[in-house]
């Protein structure tokens, strides 16, 4: 093995250690009944409920707030692809811990959907058909989990025409982006409305609490005209305070 991939698999080893241990956190917490939130999703994830947004993993966000931060996913690649395997895989472990079962499970992604892919893909005849299937992996997700509900969040179009990462440049004018977000927020609705067997799913639409009369995120609830600020997340709490 040379140098530099006896390095990687050092950090890759690494990695995976660090992702256990806080996965034990996170169900030693729960059997203890610490914990009310569990939210699993894109960075928004994290920032709904904290200020910085982490590397992927799972990390405690707020009092009795945990977060499970998959990364840059999209709600299109969930639909098409399920949840990651690690997360599939230790769903089991998880529903053994009461606290953990009995926790609200939120699920926040959809936003880089909206703002790097959605515009030209509907510009060219594409639809919002996967958002459905994604409330379906969502709901089996749950199943696994042993929860007896869990929560979609609406996404909100950030306020920006560009962003400093080549690899999520914005896609669209403004307008066909609050296109993409109403036709998205419509199939959520639709989706959590449909018929289904247990888990049950519900709707934690941010819409009308982060958003302008224009659709977009007002400006004074984020800093990067993406995330929230600490404004932002104060008017996150208010309306999952308003759901329960």
């Amino acid at each position: 093995m040379s140098p530099a991939s006896f390095r990687a698999f050092v950090r890759m080893r690494r990695a995976r250690l660090r992702g256990w241990l806080a996965l034990v956190r996170l169900l030693v917490a729960a059997a203890r009944g610490q914990v009310d939130e569990i939210w699993v999703g894109d960075s928004h994830s994290v920032t709904f409920n904290t200020e910085h947004s982490p590397l992927p993993g799972i990390l405690r966000t707020g009092e009795r707030r945990w977060t499970w931060h998959l990364g840059p996913r999209v709600m299109y690649s969930i639909a098409r692809d399920d949840f990651p395997p690690t997360l599939l895989r230790v769903a089991r472990l998880i529903a053994r811990v009461r606290g953990a079962r009995e926790a609200e499970w939120y699920f926040s992604f959809g936003e880089i959907d909206i703002r790097c892919h959605l515009a030209p893909r509907l510009a060219d005849g594409g639809d919002v058909a996967f958002v459905a299937t994604y409330a379906d992996r969502v709901h089996g997700l749950l199943g696994r989990l042993g929860a007896g509900h869990g929560t979609l969040v609406v996404p909100v179009p950030p306020c920006l025409d560009s962003y400093d990462h080549a690899a999520f440049p914005v896609a669209g004018t403004p307008e066909e982006r609050i296109a993409a977000h109403r036709s998205v927020r419509s199939a959520l609705v639709v989706a959590v409305g449909a018929e289904r067997a247990q888990p049950q799913l519900r709707l934690l639409d941010l819409t009308d609490a982060l958003a302008g009369p224009g659709g977009l995120m007002r400006d004074e609830l984020t800093d990067d005209g993406c995330h929230t600020n600490a404004a932002g997340r104060d008017v996150v709490r208010r309306a999952v305070a308003a759901l329960a």
